[in-house]
This record gives structure tokens, sequence and C-alpha cells, in this order.
């Protein structure tokens, strides 16, 4: 798991994670270390935390959302739970607006 790596990268400490979780610092280093798996509730409330994909918690996934805004990070997270059509009409969107606004 990513979990430390972006913990580090955010700057904050075990105990402010265990804190936003609402366990104690001890059950969080386990998620960390892999000494314990964090249920699936856990995950999502990570990844919201962190701004990131519960899959890139979990090492599935290469792209880290580090550099993008807030309103970046929720469009590609909408984006990908889109289904095809809403992401056709979406990319359709974006880019006539990026033709009219040059």
């Amino acid at each position: 798991m990513n979990l430390k790596e972006i913990r580090k990268a955010k700057k904050l400490t075990q105990r402010q994670v265990a804190d936003f979780l609402i366990c104690s610092p001890t059950v969080y280093s386990r998620y960390e270390t892999g000494e314990r798996q964090p249920p699936v509730e856990v995950l999502i409330r990570l990844s919201d935390f962190f701004g990131v994909t519960v899959d890139y918690l979990v090492g599935k996934e290469k792209l880290a959302f580090d550099g993008l805004t807030e309103i970046e990070r929720e469009l590609v997270r909408n984006f990908r739970r889109a289904d095809e059509r809403a992401r056709d009409d979406a990319m359709t969107l974006l880019r006539l607006h990026s033709i009219s606004a040059s």
C-alpha cells in the first residue's frame, strides 16, 4: 500500500491520520506496515482524505493527484466514475470550450 508514501508527501503525521480515522496511531501504523489490512470503508475515507483513488492507495494505480488542484481532482474522480457516453460528452464540451477560448 502507498499509505506511508502519500502521508509523508502531504506532510502529515500518523497521529493526524489516525485522529481523522478515529483510531489509535498503532492501528493506523499497522495499516501502513501491512500488518493489518484496512476495511473498505477505511480505504474510502483515506482516499477522500488524501485526495487519491482507492486503487492508488492499494498500489494498483500509478497516477497520484500531486500537483492537481481540488477541482482537477474532482474532474478526474468524476470522469473515472462516469459511463462512456458521459465521458465522451464531457470531453466534447471541454474541447469546444477550449476552441472558443482560443
